[in-house]
């Protein structure tokens, strides 16, 4: 195979594999703004209950189980990141719930 041919062929390739994260990102992205739905109803029952919006408990289980759901794909400081960055944006969206007036 030519030099050319190769470039070629490994554009295709890379222009694939981005088509792919593309797609995968549109479902993560839509996961996650189906969560963040959910996260904004326990909003509402944690203040009709007279619960905080920060449950540190909870948020450690998670975060241990989600490493040890990807341990060896997944470095653990990622995941401790990844699970960070979703728990701060769900306490923001309850704080921000719990805000907003009751229809």
């Amino acid at each position: 195979m030519s030099s050319m041919n190769q470039s070629k062929s490994h554009r295709d390739s890379l222009e694939d594999l981005r088509r792919e994260i593309d797609r995968l990102d549109q479902r993560l992205f839509a996961l996650i703004a189906k969560r963040m739905a959910v996260v904004k109803q326990i909003g509402g029952l944690k203040q009709s209950q007279g619960l905080p919006v920060s449950d540190p408990v909870r948020e450690a289980l998670l975060k241990a189980s989600l490493k040890e759901q990807v341990s060896g794909v997944l470095d653990p400081w990622h995941v401790e990141e990844l699970a960070s960055v979703l728990l701060r944006i769900s306490r923001d969206l309850q704080t921000q719930s719990a805000k907003e007036p009751s229809p």
